[in-house]
Parts: C-alpha cells; sequence; structure tokens
C-alpha cells in the first residue's frame, strides 16, 4: 500500500510539472519580442511575456514616440503589478500601487506570415487604452491622470490586426487608483487569428463547462444532506463548491458579463465575497473531515472573520477591502498544512481513504499555489487561474469517496441485521438454555416481573375492553326480558284478553332483540378467541334475504316502513350460510331501528361476475344517517358504541363490528355511504366461487 501511494505522488507531482510546463516560446527583451524565427508563421500563438518599457507617471501616445528618444524608466517584467517592480524611480513615489502608466513592446513578425493576427487582452488594474501602429483599437474603462479622470472596468477584449508591415509597436496606457495593485496580472496572448480565437473560445467554453459541473455537484451534495442531515459534511462541501462555481462570473472571462452588465465596484465584490464562501465551507469540511479541538476553534475564528469582512466587502471601496487577501491565504496556508498533516498521518497508519484524499489534496494545493500565483500578477503561464478545474476532479473524487463510504455502512447495516436476525431466530432457544444458568440472578428475577407487569396491563387492557361491552349488553339484555316478563304477567289477567296479539307481537319483537344480542355476544365471544367456524360452499343469497325479511315484517309494519327487495340475475355465492346470516340480520334490525316511522328499506342483489366483481348486496335506508366522523371509525373493534333507534330501540354497538369481521372471514368486503338526515347505504361483495 505504501509502494502504491509513492508512485501516486510521484504521478501526480510529474502532472503537476507538466501542467505547469510551457513551449519554449520567445520572451520580450528590453522592450522587444523577436516573432521572426517561429516555426509556423502561418499557425501560432505565444504569450507577450517578458521586459516591457515602463513608463512611471507618464500617459504617451503613439505621436509622442515620434522623432523623438523617450527612455524608459525601466524595463518592466510582464506579466506583474508594477507595485511589484524593484526600481528605485518607481518605488520612491507615493503609493506606488497607485497611479498611471505607459507600457510599450515592439513586435517582430513573422516575414513570411499572410494571415491576419489575433491578440487577446486580459483585464488590466484597473483601466486601459491599446494602441497597434498608431492606431486605437479600444480598451476598458477609461484611464487617467487621477481618481475623478479614471473609470475602472473589467472586460476581456480581443482584437484582429491586420498588418503591412514586418513588426508591431504595442502601446498601453494603464490607470489604477481604485485597486490595491496597478498594471498587468494575467499575460497577454499573441498569435494567428484563428489560433487564438480558437484558444479563446475553449477558454470561454471551459469557464461555463466548470461553472456548471461545481454548480450540479453542490446541487447534488446539497440533496443528500436535506435527504439526511446527520451529514453536515456534504452541506459544507456544497457550500465550498458553490464558492468555487461562482468565481468563473467574476475573473478570468468574466462570464457574468454575457447574462447581465454589471459595475466594475461590484465585479470585484462579488469574487471576494465567492473568495470568502469558499474559505469558511472548506474550514468546516476540513473540521468534519479530520475532527479535533484546534480545527473546530479554528472554523469559528475563519467563520466570524470573513463573515465580518463579507459584510465590509458590501460598503468599503475596492482599494481597501482588496487588502483581504492579506488574510486570505495565510489562512488557506493553515488549513492545507492541517489537512496535509491529517491525511499523511492516516496514510502512514495504511488507511486507503486518507492516501485518496493526500493524492487530491495535492492537486488542491497546486491549483491554489497556482492561482495565488496569478491573483499576485506573477503567472507566467497562459492556463490562467486552474483551481476551478482541478476542483473539479477532486469533487469526483469526494462523491466516490461518498459512495464509497455509504456502501460500506450498507454492508455493516447488512451483516449487523443478518446477526440480530440470526438472534430473533435463536432467542428462544438461547433464553432456553440461559435460564437454567440465570435463575437464581435477581437480573432474571427482574426480567420477568417486568414481564409480568407487561402482561397485567394488556389483560387489564382486556378486561377494560370486555367490561365495556358486558356493561353494555347488561343493560340491553336485562330491558327487553323484564319487558317480556311484564307482558306475559299481563296476558294473565282478563282486562287484558282483548290485546292477546299486540302483547305477544311485542314479546316476539323483544324475544328476537334478545336472541340477536345474545347471537352476536356469542360470535363476538368465539371470535376473540379464533374460535369461529366458516364452512362456505355456494348457495342462494335471495333465500337468506327473504328469511330474515319475514323475521323483521312484524317490526317494520308496526313502524309502517316499506320494504323492497330487488334481485338482478343470479342470487348465488360463495360464503358460509351461518355467518351470513347473522351478517343480514344484524344491518335489516339496523335498517329499521334507525329509520323513521313511514320510511323506506330498499335491498338491491346483483350479480357483477361479468365484470369481475363478485355479488353485491346492497342494503339502503332513508333513516337518521350517520355523521361522517363516525363513519371512518364504525369498524373499529375497540370502541363500543351504541345509539338508540328512532323510537328508542336499544342496541349493543356490537353488530357492525361484528359485520365487518364476518365478511372479512368470508373473503368479501363491506363500504357505507351515508349522509346525515338522508339514511344509509351499506354494500356487500362477496365472491362467486
Amino acid at each position: 500500500m505504501k509502494v502504491c501511494l509513492l508512485k501516486s505522488l510521484i504521478l501526480l507531482f510529474a502532472f503537476t510539472l507538466n501542467l505547469r510546463s510551457e513551449a519554449a516560446d520567445p520572451v520580450a527583451v528590453k522592450g522587444v519580442i523577436d516573432l521572426r524565427n517561429i516555426a509556423d508563421p502561418d499557425r501560432f500563438s505565444v504569450l507577450l511575456n517578458g521586459e516591457w518599457e515602463f513608463y512611471w507617471k507618464k500617459s504617451l501616445h503613439p505621436h509622442d514616440f515620434i522623432n523623438t528618444s523617450i527612455k524608459p524608466d525601466i524595463y518592466g517584467l510582464v506579466p506583474s503589478y508594477w507595485s511589484d517592480y524593484n526600481n528605485t524611480a518607481v518605488r520612491s513615489r507615493n503609493n506606488y500601487s497607485i497611479g498611471y502608466a505607459t507600457y510599450r513592446l515592439k513586435v517582430l513578425l513573422p516575414g513570411k506570415n499572410t494571415s491576419s493576427f489575433g491578440i487577446d487582452l486580459p483585464v488590466f488594474d484597473s483601466s486601459y487604452d491599446i494602441y497597434i501602429n498608431g492606431r486605437y483599437y479600444g480598451g476598458n474603462g477609461i484611464p487617467g491622470k487621477s481618481e475623478a479622470e479614471t473609470k475602472p472596468e473589467y472586460k476581456r477584449n480581443f482584437y484582429r490586426i491586420n498588418h503591412d508591415t514586418d513588426s508591431l509597436d504595442i502601446i498601453i496606457n494603464v490607470s489604477n487608483f481604485h485597486h490595491r495593485k496597478g498594471g498587468f496580472w494575467l499575460p497577454v496572448k499573441f498569435g494567428t487569428f484563428n489560433v487564438v480565437q480558437q484558444h479563446l473560445a475553449h477558454n470561454w467554453a471551459g469557464d461555463w463547462a466548470v461553472m456548471s459541473l461545481l454548480l450540479g455537484f453542490s446541487i447534488f451534495c446539497m440533496f443528500f444532506f436535506i435527504i439526511n442531515r446527520k451529514e453536515a459534511i456534504l452541506f459544507y462541501f456544497s457550500l465550498t463548491t458553490t464558492g468555487l462555481a461562482l468565481r468563473p462570473l467574476f475573473t478570468s472571462n468574466y462570464l457574468i458579463l454575457n447574462l447581465m452588465q454589471m459595475d466594475w465596484n461590484w465585479i470585484v465584490r462579488f469574487e471576494y465575497l465567492s473568495l470568502f464562501i469558499v474559505i469558511i465551507g472548506w474550514s468546516w469540511f476540513v473540521g468534519k473531515l479530520y475532527h479535533s479541538r484546534f480545527i473546530k476553534i479554528v472554523s469559528w475564528v475563519i467563520t466570524i472573520l470573513f463573515s465580518t469582512s463579507s459584510l465590509l466587502v458590501l460598503f468599503l471601496p475596492v482599494s481597501i477591502f482588496s487588502h483581504a487577501t492579506a488574510l486570505y491565504y495565510p489562512t488557506m496556508f493553515v488549513l492545507v498544512a492541517y489537512v496535509f498533516y491529517c491525511s499523511i498521518r492516516g496514510s502512514v497508519n495504511g488507511n486507503i481513504l486518507d492516501m485518496i484524499y493526500l493524492a487530491a489534496f495535492i492537486l488542491l494545493l497546486y491549483g491554489g499555489i497556482n492561482d495565488t500565483i496569478v491573483a499576485s500578477g506573477r503567472s507566467d503561464s497562459s492556463s490562467g487561474y486552474l483551481l476551478s478545474y482541478i476542483i473539479v476532479v477532486f469533487v469526483f473524487i469526494q462523491v466516490a469517496l461518498l459512495l464509497y463510504k455509504w456502501v460500506r455502512e450498507n454492508r455493516e447495516k447488512e451483516i449487523l441485521s443478518n446477526k440480530l436476525e440470526y438472534l430473533n431466530r435463536n432467542l428462544e432457544i438461547m433464553i432456553q438454555d440461559r435460564t437454567s444458568e440465570l435463575q437464581k440472578r435477581n437480573k432474571e428475577i427482574e426480567s420477568q416481573n417486568n414481564m409480568i407487569a407487561l402482561q397485567n396491563k394488556q389483560l387489564s387492557e382486556t378486561i377494560q375492553v370486555k367490561n365495556r361491552i358486558f356493561s353494555v349488553i347488561a343493560h340491553d339484555l336485562r330491558s327487553p326480558v323484564v319487558n317480556i316478563l311484564y307482558m306475559l304477567n299481563l296476558l294473565k289477567e282478563k282486562d287484558f284478553k282483548e290485546k292477546y296479539d299486540t302483547l305477544a307481537n311485542s314479546s316476539i319483537q323483544y324475544a328476537q332483540l334478545v336472541i340477536t344480542l345474545l347471537e352476536n355476544m356469542l360470535v363476538w365471544g368465539r371470535g376473540q378467541e379464533d374460535k369461529i367456524n366458516f364452512s362456505p360452499e355456494k348457495r342462494d343469497m335471495a333465500d337468506i334475504i327473504l328469511t330474515n325479511l319475514s323475521i323483521f315484517k312484524a317490526t317494520a309494519d308496526e313502524k309502517e316502513i316499506s320494504v323492497n327487495f330487488t334481485q338482478v340475475g343470479n342470487s348465488c355465492a360463495f360464503f358460509d350460510k351461518d355467518l351470513l346470516d347473522i351478517i343480514i340480520r344484524n344491518l335489516l334490525s339496523n335498517a329499521v331501528k334507525y329509520t323513521h316511522r313511514g320510511g323506506r328499506i330498499s335491498i338491491l342483489l346483483k350479480d357483477k361476475s361479468s365484470n369481475g366483481e363478485g355479488m353485491l348486496l346492497k342494503i339502503c335506508d332513508n333513516g337518521i344517517g350517520i355523521p361522517e366522523k363516525k363513519q371512518a371509525r364504525l369498524f373499529l373493534s375497540e370502541e363500543v358504541e351504541s345509539t338508540p333507534g328512532t323510537e328508542n330501540e336499544k342496541g349493543t354497538g356490537l353488530g357492525l363490528k361484528l359485520c365487518h369481521e364476518l365478511i372479512k372471514i368470508n373473503n368479501g368486503t363491506i363500504n357505507i355511504e351515508s349522509k346525515v338526515g338522508e339514511g344509509s347505504c351499506f354494500l356487500i361483495t362477496l365472491p362467486n366461487s
């Protein structure tokens, strides 16, 4: 593993060297760059790096160099800020980062070139004008000799140069009164028009691609953080990636200008805000990756410091808040050093994840160093900012590690689940084996006491339910029995002989109620003990319906209720006769009980086997109806509630619950349609076979 790590580090180091290496382009010497020896004059691209003539505190134009011998203050190295020039003539002046100057370079062109040239100009701090062979081509903003005369602007320019001479005289007037440093900070690219234009297009497209990828990964990490809030590391990585994704909008090609016009001050403000988002998110990401008290304190300090800096960026001028880089880069160095220390320590201990992180951090370190050099104006590379590109690779690595960690955690959970399943399967055997060993121990006694307490609680709840049911039955059963005895005693009296039929019919009704109550009670009791006998067969449902209608005819006639029975098609279904008899008897009893005097009851029996729905039984009344809230809990066995009929008829509250259970036993379904004051319909479906 250590050998593999060493090889990986060597490969990464070679890769970083390859990234930094550039072709051996010509370099300007004392204000002249010689391109006459270019290998392919019709297709080339070079960087105009090297020594340019530099005129400090002078705003010179092409006519100023005609027939005059103006000597430059120094030959300034390009690209770099003029504040970095170690020259007494420049540095002795007050605040040498603020001011204006003229850059001049003579380009000796390839003699055999017949095509147009192109020049790709990066932004200068903080405004410039460019003249080539005496002709004004354009610039950024308005360069002046004072802050009042100067207007800063960032915009990348690309110009076509049609030449009829063997050399080019390039003069660039640069002014800076608004930024912490002035001058070049990215190289100027020059070459044949098509090649330079193609490089610029690739660079522009690359920035869009990087921004899109980083935003996509940011959303990806944020999504997984939302569904799993425990993975805070995903949130901090998403925050860091978001800051990096925003950078191409406000640096290099300034993609924001393709979307909208933005003032120079706000472009710089957003550039620094994105940097602050990166360092805050990165500090917490590192803290979650490698926990320690030190990094937690550092993260809080960074958050407070750069959150405050973010507020200052919104209100202070650029010339002041741009000095925040003096805090940013040392802070980033501390975080990088901590990450390297932790990942190297883990790699030495053989941790494969730390080895991968170390390799990724080497890439990030290279990108950070490159961007720091570019931002300070000391880069001679045409690649410009690279951290955004390298972070894409790092994000890929991070996502791969994230998926690896999830797979590993799922495997561990699967192993634990298998162990738990094994324990569950063998728990009874294990308990039996251990019981003989632990009989005399207090822990076993306590466990048994807890089990007894739980059983007592369950038994108490069961008894309470049964007590509620028996209290309802005792009350409702006693009343009809007393009434029957009372009527039988009246029949003994001579004065009531002529009311024999009336008293007998009433006695029959009360007896039917008693039978229904007792039957429901017995069936419910058997159901509680799972002893209900189920013997289904193919039978005629119409016969059972008519039989039960004859039972309730007298009761319905007494309340002047009309009963209508309709049969459509075959009436045979597959069911248990005794159980269906109880179901229909309860539903008819409820229909008569809850229908007002003079109402109606309709019964529909319909064969719907052609639709695959079986046999449909529909029993409807125009009685009092059932409230919507009560319908939802009508078939719940844990609730016992009895509602008096329209003429104060009694019930147990078990009927509909019993119907629901018995229909389920018969592999059927029951549904209710009801409105208060309009009546109720009970719809039962049973299989045909």
